[in-house]
């Protein structure tokens, strides 16, 4: 059995905590932190996510260093750099947004829409496919970072360029 996550004050085990409520509680942890305080996240995937919002939430103000990049455990220090107010808005969690609406043909279209929210929102929607399920999404760009995130939850992703400029991305769910 694993320590609290509260047991040690520099390291914060994240892989036992539900994915509803995981961003907001490494978030506020980050936020409780003295400048020039820092934590070891332990998580059981890459939390690029996180690291968008962020970026999104506290850019300039938090630094992002690997310790140690999985591939079946990574550990991310995560340092306060600067005083920050909280975010105005809850903050999502693991990839929990408001629903990407489909396309008449079952796509999400997430075009125009600023990282993270369309790996965010594809995210949900893959937790949402039933296993053997495909589901596709328009992107402006070729979502990269999203590809380790899938098959870290056992989908398999294909992306294609599109004649506009944007991506087509293909997911299996299993």
């Amino acid at each position: 059995m694993k320590p609290s996550p509260l047991a040690d004050p520099t390291h914060f085990d994240v892989r036992d905590i539900p994915c509803r409520v995981k961003h907001a509680q490494i978030i506020q942890r980050w936020h409780d932190l003295p400048v020039g305080g820092h934590f070891v996240l332990i998580n059981d995937h890459d939390p690029v996510p996180l690291y968008y919002q962020f970026e999104a939430f506290f850019p300039g103000a938090f630094a992002w260093d690997y310790l140690k990049a999985g591939p079946e455990e990574f550990h991310v220090k995560i340092t306060r750099r600067a005083v920050t107010a909280a975010p105005a808005a809850p903050v999502p969690s693991c990839g929990h947004t408001a629903p990407a609406a489909p396309t008449a043909d079952g796509e999400l279209d997430l075009r125009g829409l600023q990282p993270p929210e369309p790996m965010q929102r594809i995210l949900e929607r893959v937790e949402q496919t039933p296993p053997g399920g495909i589901l596709r999404a328009r992107t402006d760009r070729q979502p990269l970072h999203l590809f380790s995130e899938l098959l870290a939850r056992g989908a398999q992703p294909q992306s294609e360029p599109l004649p506009d400029g944007g991506w087509l991305t293909t997911i299996r769910c299993r």
